[in-house]
């Protein structure tokens, strides 16, 4: 809490809450994943539908892990910035 009313920005919030927005997104995207199977399980049991609800029920699993890496780039990218500032902030202190 301390860290919202450092008004000189000594602390940084973002790298504290990056991995509540992680572990929110793989949420999000597991429940997305599971939309995606119970769309293909409806599909199959449509008339003559069983080939394309294997299909997207197959996809399900790779739709889910392509997502996560996705997710897991952009957190990552947010961490280096703010990991690359702190570096150089110990940098500047030591001069």
């Amino acid at each position: 809490m301390a860290s919202l009313f450092d008004f000189n920005f000594n602390y940084l919030v973002t790298p504290k809450l990056i991995k509540a927005s992680y572990v929110l997104s793989l949420l999000l995207i597991t429940l997305s994943a599971l939309m995606v199977l119970a769309t293909g399980i409806w599909i199959a049991q449509l008339r003559n539908g069983w080939l394309l609800g294997l299909i997207v029920i197959c996809a399900s699993p790779v739709i889910w892990v392509f997502e996560a890496i996705l997710a897991r780039i952009f957190m990552e990218a947010v961490v280096v910035r703010f990991k690359g500032v702190e570096h150089l902030r110990a940098i500047k202190d030591k001069i």
